[in-house]
């Protein structure tokens, strides 16, 4: 072995035993986990579990608290001003979680293997603490259908240490999911609060209230105008059910379930009010019986588009129609039209022609003489005169031009001479004549006489295939056979007969003017075009539209615009023009027929802006007594209707069903006042609810709706005689044996002044019937007498003259005393009708207002007091014979009249605005959601107007969060009545336009 190799060996195994060497200590240089790492993981596993277990806990805990004490109004306190004033509740969920937790979070203690786990939160003393506490924590409802509530605590420390020596540290966010309805149930009552609060125009307690009220007043309203003794239409208790009831359903629609509580007492108070109107004699119950109460104050269905009272057929609706027609307009236009001048005129017309003079001529022969020769020479020519002279040589055949437009009644030609004598006058220092030869020519002159009968009539332009004949007329007189004759006495004869008119245009033309002639008119066509007039009135008469009662009522519709639409759209119909017109006396009728139609849609139109201006009339007295408008009226009739959502089934949570429960205090608003001794939750003596209801045109109507009506046309101080009347029978069937001075004495004053409005009328009567008659002064005031002698008392007359059939009896007197045709018998009843009418509008006819509300006023007391004593000392049905017979408020008169004094009467409307307040002392929803781990777990909402207070700091002294507002509510509707034009019309009779409970106009403590 060489000296090298050995050198180089040793390397070689020391290369080798690094390679083992490496291997050997390779898994001594490793980590192991030592026995401290293991405790630290384990800790803080712990720790981390704990804090979840704490949150959890805090979130459940503090969204029981909340929902108990939820704050709704941020107290001006350090703690209060860090809630924010939009999200007060879920700012103080927040901060309750925080302080739950941290709290929680103390109790954090693990130890494993010697080292310890603690967590925390940060301490809060100020509003940037409590704010950042606030920010600290996020909540959202979660889950199936959003039942649960989901929270996040962000910054939640995890200390480990061992002995006075910190490990580690973490920050952690937990996150839970809780089965606790908190946020659900905050919502809920935000909505419930929204819609007892929300207007007409969404689904809440507005629009259930006016479908409650709607079926009241139209069932009440019906009944009183059918003859019952009802006084108040609407009350205030009546308001006070339907408030109830309409609350319940709000309930239903956002809980799911109302208050049970609630609904007995709904039913208890139902029951109440139906015996007490009973007693009061102020509804139909002494008629209709006692089952009315109940089916009309039961509870409304989810649906208000069918509830309540839908096994009531005979109820009626406010959707149901009712016809307008054109009615006595079509007499008043008749008046206009057949009044014997003006048809006279009309008839004219149809028989005028209007006629004119069309002349030509052209030169058949001759020629003009030549120039006047010169004297001599060098003289001028300064002037020619010419002297003419013309002479018919005879007859000519005449060829006319008849002008576009025009027909030829006549024509005649001539041949004439013409003889022409030039002279001139020359100058030449002197003046000298000289005179050319005569010369003749010859004209043929053609002169026509024209005419036409399109000019002045109404009828439309036809032409009549009997013009000029004289037979064809059904009444076998002439046509327009005259018209030629008269047409050239006035044309022709009068400037010197044919010779001279044909002379006169063969020199030069014709200036003649147009003139109008009118035939011979047979003598029957007015009689006989009076009767076609008169079948066309009754047509016309009987012309109706249909429209819903309460858009009538609400001044919706427009009843004579759409009347006026109608005839418009038949006039064609009722024109009944031919293509040619058979006659001249068929021309006529239809001119009749022309001036008939268009006095009639004048009148309509004239209706049309009446109605138009009694909706302002309305709208201004609404917004005055009310505060309400006929765009509000409107809005309430719509929402009559308005179908409401059904309430949902209880919504399922990840612990199953989250059913709800009502308990409100009280569970049923009474207008009474009440104390703490029945409902511990008042705050002394409260008015649960208020009410104020206006009814717009009550008894004595004259204060609302003369100023309506009345004011538009006429003194707003007087009444109409109906009203007037309508008081008196009051009086006289309210007075009976057991007299009452002063009831007897305002009967007297207003019976007299009722005597001279109808003596008033009764004389412009008689005055009529001698116009239109042979009957003298004193015969025409027998016709009358014997006319009204059918209502003999002064009331009963009055009614008479006042609704219209007066004036037919008096007609049909004078035609039995004074032997008139049927035309004169017909024309005399529309002439007496329109006498009336404006016999009426004069103040003598007009007593005075306030005797008529003296003696109504006195007439509806006499017979309250009466009523109130026959119901306490006689047996029911003697009580029920005394309504029907002796209550005298059931013939005052009430409500607007659709719409005289202009037009005719076609309805009676009435409004009720109807405006209500209250609140709950403690309005608490309790919902079920426990798990199989924690059976019967509760959360119960409360908002009981209490302060919410929240030891924050620590310090064992509560702070002032905020405070849990009561429940409040206001509502306003407004509800329309129309009924038929009876005189006894719809409204309150007891006096009392406006009713307001006690505590108006804030509910709750007084």
């Amino acid at each position: 072995m060489k000296a090298d190799d050995r050198a180089r060996v040793p390397f070689a195994l020391l290369g080798v035993l690094l390679l083992v060497s490496s291997l050997a200590l390779a898994p001594t240089l490793g980590t192991r986990p030592t026995p401290e790492t293991t405790a630290v993981e384990r800790a803080l596993d712990r720790g981390t579990a704990a804090t979840q277990t704490a949150v959890r806990d805090g979130v459940a805990t503090a969204g029981r608290r909340a929902a108990a004490n939820p704050v709704l109004a941020p107290a001006n306190t350090a703690v209060g001003r860090a809630l924010n004033d939009s999200t007060p509740f879920r700012d103080a969920l927040r901060l309750r979680i925080y302080l739950r937790v941290r709290e929680r979070l103390q109790r954090v203690d693990a130890e494993t293997g010697g080292v310890a786990v603690a967590a925390g939160l940060p301490t809060v003393d100020d509003t940037a603490d409590y704010r950042a506490a606030i920010e600290r924590v996020t909540v959202e409802r979660a889950g199936p259908n959003r039942t649960a509530l989901r929270a996040t605590v962000e910054g939640v420390a995890v200390r480990v240490s061992r002995g006075d020596r910190v490990v580690t540290r973490r920050r952690v966010a937990p996150t839970v999911t809780v089965t606790t309805p908190v946020l659900l149930l905050h919502e809920q009552v935000r909505t419930y609060d929204r819609r007892v609060n929300r207007g007409l125009g969404g689904p809440g307690l507005g629009q259930r209230l006016t479908a409650r009220l709607y079926p009241i007043a139209w069932t009440r309203g019906a009944a009183q105008y059918g003859g019952a003794p009802i006084e108040n239409v609407v009350a205030n208790r009546h308001v006070s059910l339907a408030t109830n009831g309409a609350l319940l359903g709000v309930q239903r629609s956002t809980f799911g379930r109302s208050d049970p509580d609630g609904r007995r007492a709904l039913t208890e108070a139902t029951a109440a009010v139906g015996v007490a109107d009973v007693l009061r004699g102020s509804r139909p119950s002494p008629l209709v019986g006692h089952a009315l109460d109940r089916a009309e104050y039961r509870p409304v269905g989810d649906d208000i588009a069918t509830a309540p009272g839908d096994d009531l057929p005979e109820r009626p609706r406010p959707n149901d129609t009712m016809r307008v027609g054109v009615d006595a307009t079509a007499d008043a236009a008749f008046r206009a039209v057949a009044a014997p001048a003006n048809l006279s005129e009309t008839t004219a017309d149809a028989y005028t022609v209007e006629v004119t003079l069309a002349a030509s001529s052209r030169h058949v022969g001759g020629g003009h003489p030549s120039t006047p020769p010169a004297p001599g020479e060098n003289w001028t020519l300064v002037g020619t005169e010419t002297a003419t002279r013309t002479r018919v040589v005879g007859d000519a055949d005449p060829r006319p031009a008849v002008p576009r437009g025009w027909h030829e009644l006549d024509r005649f030609g001539r041949r004439v001479a013409v003889e022409r004598v030039h002279t001139g006058v020359w100058e030449n220092g002197s003046r000298r004549t000289t005179t050319a030869a005569t010369a003749t020519e010859y004209r043929v002159a053609t002169v026509s006489l024209l005419g036409r009968h399109d000019g002045g009539s109404a009828a439309p332009r036809r032409g009549i295939a009997t013009a000029h004949d004289a037979a064809g007329s059904p009444l076998d007189g002439p046509n327009l056979a005259d018209v030629s004759s008269r047409a050239e006495r006035a044309l022709v004869a009068r400037r010197g007969g044919r010779d001279a008119v044909a002379a006169d245009a063969a020199v030069g033309p014709v200036s003649a003017p147009t003139v109008e002639v009118t035939g011979d008119r047979p003598d029957g066509l007015r009689a006989w075009v009076y009767r076609d007039l008169r079948r066309l009135r009754e047509e016309v008469r009987s012309t109706n539209v249909t429209v819903e009662r309460g858009a009538v009522g609400t001044f919706e519709t427009n009843p004579a615009r759409r009347l006026r639409e109608r005839v418009a759209s038949r006039r064609a119909a009722l024109v009944d023009a031919p293509e040619t017109y058979a006659s001249t006396a068929q021309k006529a009728r239809v001119a009749a027929r022309v001036a008939y139609l268009d006095a009639v849609e004048r009148r309509l139109a004239a209706r049309a802006r009446q109605r138009s201006e009694a909706g302002a009339a309305v709208d201004d007295r609404l917004r005055d007594r009310t505060g309400g408008s006929l765009a509000d009226l409107r809005r309430s009739l719509t929402a009559r209707e308005t179908r409401v959502a059904r309430a949902r089934p209880a919504p399922v949570g990840p612990a199953g069903p989250v059913r709800t429960r009502v308990d409100a205090r009280p569970q049923y608003l009474t207008l009474a006042s009440v104390s703490r001794d029945r409902y511990p939750a008042m705050d002394g003596t409260e008015h649960p609810l208020v009410a104020r209801n206006v009814n717009v045109f009550t008894v004595p109507y004259g204060d609302a709706a003369d100023a309506v009506v009345g004011g538009l046309f006429s003194s707003a101080d007087r009444a109409r005689l109906g009203t007037a009347a309508a008081a008196l029978r009051a009086t006289e069937t309210t007075g009976d044996a057991a007299s009452n001075a002063t009831l007897e004495r305002r009967e007297d004053g207003l019976r007299r002044r009722i005597e001279r409005a109808n003596d008033a009328v009764a004389a412009e009567l008689a005055e009529t019937v001698a116009a239109e008659t042979d009957a003298n002064g004193a015969e025409s005031r027998a016709v009358v007498r014997a006319g009204l002698s059918e209502w003999n008392t002064t009331s009963g007359r009055a009614q008479a003259l006042a609704n219209g059939p007066a004036a037919v009896r008096v007609a049909d007197a004078a035609a039995r005393e004074r032997d008139l045709s049927r035309v004169e018998r017909d024309w005399l009843r529309v002439r007496l009708a329109g006498t009336v009418d404006e016999s009426l509008a004069r103040p003598i006819a007009r007593p005075r207002q306030p005797a008529v509300e003296r003696a109504a006023t006195t007439a509806r007391a006499v017979a309250r007091d009466r009523l109130k004593s026959t119901v306490a000392n006689a047996t029911r049905e003697r009580a029920e014979r005394y309504a029907k017979k002796k209550l005298g408020t059931k013939a005052l008169p009430a409500g607007l009249p659709l719409a005289p004094p202009l037009t005719p009467w076609y309805a009676t409307a009435n409004v009720w605005w109807v405006t209500v307040e209250g609140e709950y002392a403690r309005f608490a929803v309790t919902a079920d959601h426990g798990t199989p781990t924690t059976p019967g777990a509760r959360t119960t909402y409360v908002r009981d107007g209490d302060a919410v207070t929240l030891d924050v700091d620590g310090d064992g002294e509560p702070e002032r969060l905020g405070r849990s507002s009561r429940l409040t509510f206001r509502a306003s509707t407004g509800v329309v009545v129309v009924v038929g034009p009876n005189p006894r019309g719809v409204g309150d009779k007891d006096g009392v336009a406006v009713e307001t409970s006690a505590g108006w106009p804030s509910a709750g403590p007084t």
